[in-house]
Formats: structure tokens, C-alpha cells, sequence
């Protein structure tokens, strides 16, 4: 980056303050002022945490960033205030700030992409703490929101940092937002099957399973006529906890297996048919 435009900016704040004459009186009360700045930011950052408890129009994370930006503006505007006690111009000091903040910005260019991607999922919550969710390829709890990343918890024991901006530019599948989730369970019947009898018992056998929704109610449909078997899918719904989804399948598939054998009802294995070719008599003799 070109260094003139600083060197400049520099140039002006020194011949700003070349011909200061600077009293104690000045110099103890922008002390004073700046010192109390800091006083009020932080009490206003620290109203602004509480505020997050009484009132629920965002993350508390929002809060927090919302209280930091405002912490950290109001002592800008002491330490402004100081220089002008002090008789110095502010505007060399703001030109040249501006400059630093330009090679900071494009230096802090991840920062400042993941912090501006965590305001906005902030703001638009697809997802809160709490939830059970899959963003960016990881499936887990998430356990908290911070300005640069999305802190998930996998059902694996292990803890994963989403970066803000892959979880906003990424698909974000939230299980927990509308408290149920529909499971499939795929089963392959022989083809001497008597269809209506499998359906009916794959829907009461789902109906009286522990975990499964009433409402909505289960269902079942024949997919397709597969190789070696009919395939049917039963459909259900379950609570939308990850855990919940192998929990609630293992017992329905289990009642299920009982279910059929006490029927009589095959569950095929995949099978091949291979034919024979036909022999060809031998060539006669000449």
C-alpha cells in the first residue's frame, strides 16, 4: 500500500500540535473525560447484557456484540473530546485513523467477514443455541453463536467451530425448528407377498412403537418393483433430537421383524435366477 497518504496524514497531526501550549488544568480534564468515558461505556455495555435477559428480540450473543460496538464508540467520542479539551484538531487524527483502519480492514478481512456473517445469522436466527442442526457438513447441538464462529457439539463426543461465513453461505438443515422430524424405514418383501397385509402391519407395528408420532399418522408406500423384491417405504414421524432418529428406527425396526415372522411374512434376501442354456446336439458324422 501506498505510504504517502499516511505520511501526510502524520505531517498534519504533528504540525497540529507544534505550537500546543499544553496547562495542567487541559491536560487533568481530557484525562478526566476520557477516563469517564470508559466508566459509561462500560456500564452501557453492561445494561445492554442485561437488557439481553428481559427482553427476547435476538441471540444473546447480539447483545453482547451490540454492547461491545456501543462500549467502544462511546469512548471514541471521550477521546475525542479529550483532544479537543487539549486543543488539538481532531480531523488529522480521524484522517489518519481512517487510513489505519483501511490496511486493518483488508489485513482483517477474514475477521471481519465471519463477524459480519455472525450479525446477520444473529439478526435472521435460522438457528439458535440449543438446537440440533447440520451446517456446513457438521451434524450436531449447537451450543453457541460467538462473532466468528458456530460452536456445534457432534453426536460423536466431538466439538465443532463452524466459521460464520461457510454456515451463511452454506445449506443449513435445522432439525429442531419445527419439532418433529420424518424417518423412512425401507423394507424389501418377496414377491409372493400379500402387499395390503404387509402395509397394514407395518403401520400398526409403527403406531404402537414407542417414539412414533401420531400425528401426523404413519404411512406406507410400494416404491418399486425391485430385482429381487417389492420395496416398500414406511414413513414416520419422530422427535427431532439427532439421537432420537437411530433410537426410535431401532425399535420399529425390531417390532417389525416380530411382527412379520409371526405372520409368516418374508423379508427377501437378493436373489439371481440363472437359466441354463440350451444344449446343442453334436454335429453328426460324415
Amino acid at each position: 500500500m501506498d505510504l504517502i497518504p499516511v505520511q501526510d496524514e502524520l505531517d498534519q497531526i504533528a504540525e497540529s500540535l507544534s505550537p500546543l501550549h499544553l496547562d495542567w488544568v487541559s491536560v487533568i480534564i481530557a484525562v478526566a473525560i476520557f477516563g469517564a468515558s470508559i466508566v459509561v461505556g462500560r456500564m452501557a455495555r453492561r445494561s445492554i447484557r442485561r437488557l439481553a435477559v428481559r427482553v427476547d428480540i435476538g441471540s444473546p450473543a447480539l447483545f453482547a456484540t451490540a454492547g461491545r460496538l456501543t462500549s467502544y464508540a462511546i469512548v471514541a467520542g471521550g477521546f475525542a473530546a479529550g483532544m479537543r479539551v487539549l486543543g488539538i484538531s481532531v480531523i488529522p487524527v480521524l484522517g489518519a485513523l481512517g487510513v489505519i483502519a483501511v490496511v486493518a480492514a483488508i489485513a482483517l478481512r477474514p475477521f471481519l467477514e465471519n463477524f459480519s456473517a455472525g450479525i446477520t445469522l444473529q439478526l435472521n436466527r435460522p438457528i439458535v443455541v440449543g438446537d440440533d442442526v447440520e451446517v456446513d457438513g457438521v451434524t450436531g447441538t449447537v451450543v453457541e453463536l460467538t462473532a466468528r464462529t458456530v460452536v456445534v457439539d457432534t453426536p460423536a463426543g466431538t466439538r465443532a467451530f463452524v466459521p460464520n461465513r461457510s454456515a451463511l453461505d452454506s445449506v443449513i438443515i435445522n432439525y429442531t425448528a419445527r419439532g418433529r422430524r420424518r424417518e423412512t424405514l425401507e423394507v424389501g418383501l418377496a414377491y409372493e407377498s400379500d402387499l395390503d397385509l404387509c402395509t397394514r402391519t407395518m403401520l400398526s407395528v409403527a403406531q404402537a412403537t414407542p417414539g412414533v408420532h401420531a400425528d401426523p399418522e404413519p404411512r406406507a408406500f410400494v416404491r418399486e418393483f425391485g430385482d429381487s423384491t417389492i420395496n416398500v417405504d414406511l414413513w414416520y414421524w419422530h422427535d427431532p433430537q439427532i439421537l432420537s432418529a437411530p433410537e426410535v428406527r431401532h425399535e420399529v425396526a425390531v417390532n417389525l421383524k416380530k411382527a412379520f415372522d409371526a405372520r409368516g411374512i418374508e423379508i427377501a434376501f437378493p436373489q439371481v435366477v440363472v437359466w441354463p442354456a440350451d444344449t446343442q446336439p453334436a454335429p453328426a458324422a460324415i
